[in-house]
């Protein structure tokens, strides 16, 4: 069996079901249907049919908790090796006399073990059902879709940006933005909140501004150097807040983020997204909806970002923009970065950040090696979405984020009513209370 082929047919089926509007809900019909697409032998689809049933209730939640271990599943692990363990950048995940044990405190949320598990144990909650109900509606309430930098290449070398903003809405979507465009904005935030803090003495900057999972990091592992992060609000928050400030509206973000997932439910910035999709569910999406992505035509623009915007998708892609940014404010202020690429390289840095030896005075930290286009929730290798990215980013009709006028027109209409900056340092909700 293929978890992830697994994973994808009940996420298929589930949408199907939904956008068919059929009432009651035929969950058993649906589980005969799965359990017999994925499983050869009747014995195995037998024991797998509570696990597909328990999947498709996570989906349909309207609530609950935003990771699920489900423990009797681990036991059917193939080679025994227990991903899950290896990848975990915090050690919060255990395994001992026969049972694997996660230890909450310790998580960061970052979705690493989410991908790695083979046999599907462990999950994330996916917003995937309420964004199939959301569209099925929008002609009530206007349904956005938000892409992250990353999203470039995910969909197969055919599918153009363009031809991905046309099929989502083909899928039902009211519009399609860049979040890259609400990064340009980021980017001028935290370069003039870099100046000011180097004019009034202080001499290190960390940004964290669209990574959640290096957030938590800090909050739980290093939280005397939570002063020391930008105090701006990710892209994603920024791009969801400006569009709800415009008008009564859904927004969904795609990504490639399993960690915006929590982001987007803690309590200082959940007015902003209403769902959040991984390229992987989006994709799935798509094939439930029998949309043909590379045959959409290419007549809807997409043109909202500068190359600045656009690459924060990779590793230093944040640490370029802000560094330009500062450039063109204060050009006697010299930037000296260093790059944390990966939760475990992030911690080595914050350890040195600690005992005052980082040989730096800003730091950019990314969860993912790589940077976002590393994230649980792609598709395509990182190799690959960097590539995409940057070849993407070269097609900007602006070069610096602080040249973009579609972003300075957005916060001509609606910038007075947007908050960019976070709440955390009011304090934060620890995981176990977000479960």
């Amino acid at each position: 069996m293929n978890k992830h082929m697994f994973t994808k047919r009940i996420l298929i089926r589930v949408a199907q079901a939904i956008r068919s509007g059929e009432k009651p809900f035929d969950k058993e019909r649906l589980i005969d249907e799965i359990t017999t697409d994925c499983f050869a032998e009747q014995a195995e689809r037998e024991t797998w049919r509570p696990i597909v049933a328990q999947r498709i209730d996570l989906l349909l939640a309207k609530e609950g908790a935003l990771f699920f271990h489900m423990q009797d599943v681990c036991r059917s692990c193939e080679d025994g090796r227990r991903r899950c363990t290896h990848v975990c950048p915090t050690d919060a995940i255990s395994h001992a006399d026969g049972v694997t044990a996660i230890d909450w405190e310790k998580c960061i949320e970052c979705g690493q073990c989410v991908d790695a598990c083979i046999a599907g144990a462990i999950v994330a909650r996916s917003d995937f059902a309420r964004v199939a109900y959301l569209l099925m509606k929008s002609d009530e309430q206007p349904v956005y879709a938000i892409l992250a930098p990353a999203f470039v290449g995910q969909f197969g070398p055919d599918v153009t940006p363009t031809k991905l903003k046309g099929a989502l809405l083909q899928l039902g979507f009211s519009g399609v933005y860049e979040v890259a465009m609400a990064a340009d904005i980021i980017t001028s935030q935290e370069a003039e909140e870099l100046v000011q803090r180097f004019q009034k003495g202080e001499k290190f900057m960390i940004t964290s501004c669209c990574c959640p999972a290096f957030m938590r990091l800090v909050e739980k592992t290093k939280p005397a150097l939570v002063e020391l992060i930008s105090h701006s609000v990710s892209p994603m928050i920024a791009l969801g807040r400006l569009l709800k400030a415009r008008e009564r509206c859904h927004v969904v973000f795609v990504g490639p983020c399993v960690a915006k997932k929590a982001e987007a439910q803690r309590p200082d910035l959940k007015d902003a997204i209403d769902c959040v999709l991984t390229f992987k569910e989006a994709a799935a999406l798509f094939e439930a909806a029998a949309v043909d992505l590379s045959s959409i035509g290419q007549e809807t623009e997409i043109e909202d970002a500068s190359r600045d915007g656009r690459i924060y998708a990779r590793t230093e892609g944040v640490t370029t923009a802000i560094t330009r940014g500062v450039n063109r404010i204060d050009p006697s202020i010299a930037v000296t970065a260093v790059h944390g690429d990966g939760i475990r390289e992030c911690m080595t840095l914050l350890k040195l950040v600690e005992q005052g030896k980082l040989a730096a005075n800003f730091m950019e930290g990314m969860g993912c090696v790589g940077g976002c286009v590393g994230g649980p929730g792609t598709i395509i290798s990182t190799g690959e979405g960097r590539e995409y990215v940057n070849e993407f980013a070269k097609t900007s009709p602006f070069s610096v984020a602080l040249d973009n006028r579609e972003a300075e027109q957005w916060l001509l209409e609606y910038g007075t009513k947007v908050d960019f900056t976070t709440g955390r340092k009011t304090g934060t909700k620890p995981v176990e209370q977000l479960r």
